[in-house]
């Protein structure tokens, strides 16, 4: 088994994962389909072969003992590699997550006006969500590089494991990884504000403590930029304030009504022409208008802001109709994307509608 030729194989063919376990050939993800490698089964001795490669001698007793591990490869100039590595049934399984060596931009993804807003902002709390491989992460990197070309300010990012590596263009950045560089991500991001930052990227708010610590790192003058795994731009902002206890929700609120500036909530659709994904974008810039609805809890009427289309906001079903329209998605693959089908066919025909709720999905904010 030669690791190298299945990350240069992968490379080749766009993939975006590789798949290693015993007794199994290897599996690559190509557009979001899980294909076999043409490779006789993997053998135990050969899995270890592999994790030697890619985990170091220090993290080997860790490994053993929670019986998981994120860890970061990079072969060669090639690819950087964000793996886990854990056990299954008590043999070993990796998974490698394929990064681009350089920061993808703003063009080659294809992004709408709006998001490019992100760069601007000096202060504030700017958040990427959707489910795991939509692309968050890949988001982030365009963001954080297009501010790097641009501005002349100090970035901190915070990850596990470092992604995409950066260098210092018109801004100074300082990259640490969570587990080597620091203990975990409350920690580093109370550290990343005694380092002079104007900007600081936490990889994921995965606890309470992280989100509380990133609110008030936004409220200092800082811009923080982070992830979650939420499916729509409303439920981001209700499931942040869900994470604490009631006697605190109208604090939150008042919080974010003046910190938060933004929420992109994406998901990956198959490009028309068959090679290759897009972000379909649902989008929130936080206007004055949107900041009262959020301090007022009347989170139902954001949705029909969006609509609207003001500042570039659009809601889901929106950006996916507008992909289809520009011919970068096809018609059927919008239609088995779509969230509420019915609206997504009124959004095709240029339709907007108050009662877009319709079908068995009933749209947002339900």
């Amino acid at each position: 088994m030669n690791l190298g030729q299945l990350i240069e194989g992968a490379v080749k063919f766009n993939a975006s994962d590789i798949h290693l376990m015993e007794e199994s050939p290897p599996y690559i993800r190509v557009d979001g389909t899980i294909l076999p490698i043409k490779h006789p089964p993997i053998s135990h001795q050969e899995i270890l072969e592999i994790l030697n490669i890619i985990v170091p001698e220090r993290l080997k007793a860790k490994l053993e003992q929670e019986r998981g591990l994120d860890v970061g490869y990079q072969y060669k100039d090639i690819s950087r590699c964000r793996t886990i590595v854990f056990f299954e049934r008590h043999r070993i399984k990796i998974v490698m997550r394929l990064v681009p060596m350089h920061p993808p931009t703003f063009e080659e993804l294809d992004f709408p006006p709006a998001v490019k807003k992100i760069i601007d902002f000096t202060s504030g709390l700017a958040l990427i969500t959707g489910p795991a491989g939509s692309g968050k992460s890949t988001t982030l990197a365009a963001i954080i590089d297009a501010i790097n070309s641009t501005r002349k300010v100090s970035i901190v990012t915070v990850e596990d494991p470092i992604e995409f590596y950066y260098t210092n263009k018109m801004a100074v950045i300082s990259q640490r990884e969570v587990g080597d560089d620091v203990g975990g991500f409350n920690d580093a991001l109370i550290q990343a504000l005694r380092q002079d930052p104007n900007v600081i990227m936490v990889g994921e708010m995965r606890d309470p403590d992280t989100m509380k610590t990133a609110i008030k790192a936004a409220e200092t003058g800082v811009l923080v930029l982070s992830t979650l795994h939420t499916t729509n731009a409303i439920q981001t902002i209700e499931r942040i304030i869900s994470n604490f206890p009631d006697s605190e929700h109208d604090l939150l609120r008042e919080q974010l009504s003046s910190n938060l500036r933004a929420v992109i909530t994406q998901n990956l659709i198959k490009r028309a022409e068959g090679k290759g994904r897009i972000a379909a974008q649902e989008i929130i810039i936080v206007t004055k208008t949107i900041s009262n609805l959020i301090r007022d809890n009347k989170m139902n009427d954001i949705q029909e802001i969006m609509k609207g289309g003001e500042e570039g906001m659009q809601v889901f079903d929106q950006a996916v109709a507008n992909l289809v329209r520009a011919k970068k998605v096809t018609e059927e693959d919008g239609t088995l994307y779509a969230r509420d089908v019915y609206a997504f066919r009124r959004f095709l025909k240029g339709v907007l509608s108050s009662s877009d709720r319709g079908g068995i999905i009933s749209g947002f904010g339900s």
